[in-house]
């Protein structure tokens, strides 16, 4: 497991890279017991199944090029300052490609965070505060319906891990 007090700067400064609006403590806690619960720090490939997931915070490369065409090419200044972010060429986000964001959300520990972070960003609701809002809001927006995760579990590996 990686160690808590270095994740959480390497979180704290790609969310500072991306710009006050995605960077606050709020934001920094939700994103490192995602990671936490999706991965235990531990993980860069789902486990059992398909491996489809990837890199700490389990995000599937359907989800990454997702954002990219359906939120950040309508944000293209912020397209940019994620590109500088994951220090990624340009490429990747005016053509993605599942392949590419395969191998770039195993690999790449900033475009994780990023992806994570945006992930959160579309939901038109304010971040959580307390752990048990967090639970909720993971389970219904990130891990989701279909997911095996719970609120309890989210809970239960935060307080047991973090």
């Amino acid at each position: 497991m990686l160690e808590k007090k270095q994740m959480k700067n390497v979180i704290n400064d790609v969310l500072q890279k991306m710009g006050e609006k995605y960077s606050s403590p709020e934001a920094l806690e939700l994103i490192y017991n995602t990671g936490l619960v999706e991965s235990k720090y531990v993980y860069l490939m789902q486990v059992g199944g398909n491996n489809v997931a990837r890199g700490l915070f389990q995000c599937e490369p359907w989800v990454a090029v997702d954002v990219i065409k359906n939120y950040l090419s309508h944000r293209p200044a912020l397209m940019k300052t994620v590109a500088k972010a994951c220090n990624l060429d340009w490429r990747y986000f005016t053509d993605p490609q599942e392949d590419d964001w395969r191998f770039i959300l195993t690999t790449n520990i900033a475009a994780q965070i990023v992806m994570a972070r945006l992930h959160y960003r579309r939901v038109p609701k304010r971040l959580p505060k307390t752990l048990e809002e967090q639970a909720t809001y993971w389970k219904d927006f990130y891990n989701t319906a279909k997911g095996a995760g719970t609120p309890t579990k989210f809970m239960e590996m935060v307080k047991k891990y973090g």
